[in-house]
């Protein structure tokens, strides 16, 4: 077979320089030399912070005060009496109490948070005032038992469109299941009645993070909703911010503010009525991550 030296020289001789200036660059000819990063990706973001988390559980301290407004139509559309829960009914106007939310990133941009709430509140008055609640009416000098349960659960789902080793901003959707139950007992006269608001509803959401030290972070969360439909008029808003010592990079302390509120406005026949809800105040947590 022929073969054809010169154009296999001339291959060699072409070659030559560049492998002698791989050879001078590798890693092996100089010691230790530093790897270097791989061609345009970003540098990984080292700093533990609420930014780099994947799993965070944090357990809240919270005492909210609480103001309650209610009005209960009969069923043949006669108007209640538009009540103060706290006023007129004697329920606690603040709490002491415990909470639970949990926060997942599925991949570095997409993240969902969860939390858990319950409130249960008691009152027992003498009634000064003559008050319709639904069907029934209790008058002045009745002794008046009342109970409100409050059930929520919270899920939020949010895409980072700004992510940064300093800073986080995301924008979803909320999914909030919530239960309202209420009852109004006059033992004397065996007269009670009862309220019970109940269903889920979606609500826009957003969350920010700016990391401002190494281990200090300022973080906020938002939850907004409002609509008409028929002759249901509503509105939710919920928003938290706090501020976080990263004492260790799995264990962080923080102290914030956090406030709900909700309006529900129905004039349906038969199912008639007011209900306002808030309840805000400080907060103090403990955070694991990993």
């Amino acid at each position: 077979m022929k073969r054809n030296y010169p154009m296999f020289v001339g291959v060699v001789l072409l070659a030559s320089p560049l492998l002698s200036g791989a050879a001078q660059s590798s890693p092996a000819s100089e010691g230790e030399a530093p790897a270097q990063r791989e061609l345009l990706q970003p540098p990984k973001m080292r700093v533990a912070s609420p930014i780099t988390d994947r799993l965070a559980v944090n357990i809240r301290f919270f005492m909210p005060s609480i103001a309650t407004d209610v009005r209960y139509d009969a069923s043949d559309g006669t108007p209640g009496t538009p009540l103060t829960g706290e006023g007129t009914l004697g329920l606690e106007d603040q709490l002491k109490q415990g909470a639970i939310d949990l926060q997942f990133r599925m991949v570095d941009r997409h993240r969902i948070r969860a939390q858990f709430y319950k409130q249960t509140r008691g009152g027992d008055v003498v009634l000064n005032q003559q008050v319709r609640f639904g069907d029934d009416v209790y008058i002045v000098n009745d002794r008046v038992v009342s109970k409100m349960d409050l059930r929520k659960l919270d899920l939020a789902y949010t895409y980072s469109f700004l992510r940064r080793e300093k800073i986080e901003l995301s924008a979803g959707l909320g999914i909030h299941l919530l239960q309202a139950q209420g009852t109004l007992d006059a033992p004397a006269r065996f007269v009670s009645e009862n309220l019970d608001v109940a269903g889920p509803f979606a609500t826009l959401a957003f969350d920010g993070t700016w990391r401002f030290t190494k281990r200090f972070s300022l973080n906020a969360q938002v939850n907004y909703l409002k609509g008409h439909v028929d002759t249901v008029r509503g509105s939710y808003k919920a928003w938290n911010a706090d501020v976080q010592f990263r004492l260790r990079p799995n264990f962080t302390l923080g102290a914030g503010y956090s406030a709900t509120r909700f309006y529900l406005d129905s004039s349906e026949p038969g199912d008639a009525g007011l209900f306002r809800f808030d309840y805000k105040g400080p907060q103090a947590f403990i955070r694991v991550s990993l």
